[in-house]
């Protein structure tokens, strides 16, 4: 049985890439910016779910995992790693009675049916509406837009809207370009409404945080009605967002540069900002 503990193993069930990079290195290659990363840091440090999403079309070294593990380091103080076993996981963390699912994030490689080590059909829907339970769910797929994970939930795996809406963040990236090497990017960031529309109470409406724009290699970002909704969603008063944010811009923008931070530096930097906010909210 898979035992996450070994580094041959991780990298066998493809929870680890050949080259690890920090969100530091990724935002200095010009992958995504500052404003992007820092609104998800914020957002996953509340609780939020996410899935990094990949072209169709498989492409080596798109760099869905090295996201996924750059992303995890932003997790809340505290929070339990629970690493699922693909098509042979059969959920037994969720019957230890000491646990706490509001603390527990459930890490998949990937959502497919490519491989007996990802997930699918049955297990994957289990596995997709863990948030029912509290827990937070992260993992990554193969799909090209953001209606195209919408569409994998929802139709292909059967989810209700309501399941699909619990799935917080969704980020595509992709390679673009058409001299080698090809440069990645983070295509979209979207936000899953959690609320429902009483009106259309099957719609899934997917909030745009973050778009590349392809004629000046930018990014344009959310407005602030959507930040004053983001505030509201994660249960942060909005006059702590706006700081909390420019706290996380801040940092990024400071130990991006050059070649960027790696790993220990990022958490040095993470903590670092932690420990700050201790000392200056109530």
């Amino acid at each position: 049985m898979f035992d996450p503990r070994d580094p041959m193993e991780r990298f066998y069930w493809h929870y680890d890439s050949r080259r690890q990079l920090s969100m530091a290195q990724i935002i200095a290659m010009g992958s995504v910016d500052v404003e992007t990363v820092a609104l998800i840091w914020l957002l996953l440090e509340h609780g939020v779910s996410l899935t990094v999403a990949g072209p169709t079309d498989p492409q080596p070294g798109v760099g869905k995992t090295t996201t996924l593990n750059a992303l995890l380091q932003f997790l809340p103080e505290g929070t339990a790693l629970a690493y699922m076993s693909g098509m042979y996981e059969n959920f037994a963390f969720t019957r230890i009675p000491t646990i706490n699912p509001a603390a527990t994030y459930a890490l998949c490689n990937e959502v497919s049916d490519h491989l007996p080590i990802y997930m699918w059909g049955r297990v994957a829907r289990r596995y997709l509406t863990l948030p029912v339970q509290g827990y937070h769910i992260a993992t990554s797929i193969h799909a090209d837009t953001i209606d195209d994970v919408i569409s994998m939930y929802h139709h292909d795996l059967h989810l209700r809207a309501e399941d699909v809406r619990r799935l917080g963040l969704v980020v595509n990236i992709g390679l673009v370009g058409h001299t080698y090497p090809m440069r990645r990017r983070w295509l979209t960031t979207h936000f899953l409404q959690p609320d429902a529309d009483l009106k259309h109470p099957d719609d899934i409406p997917p909030i745009p945080l973050s778009l590349w724009n392809e004629f000046d290699d930018s990014f344009e970002h959310a407005d602030q009605a959507i930040l004053d909704d983001l505030a509201q969603w994660v249960g942060m008063a909005q006059a702590e967002f706006a700081p909390a944010l420019q706290r996380r811009i801040a940092c990024l923008r400071k130990i991006s540069q050059g070649q960027g931070a790696d790993n220990n530096e990022m958490y040095d930097a993470i903590d670092e900002v932690r420990q700050c906010e201790k000392t200056i909210l109530p």
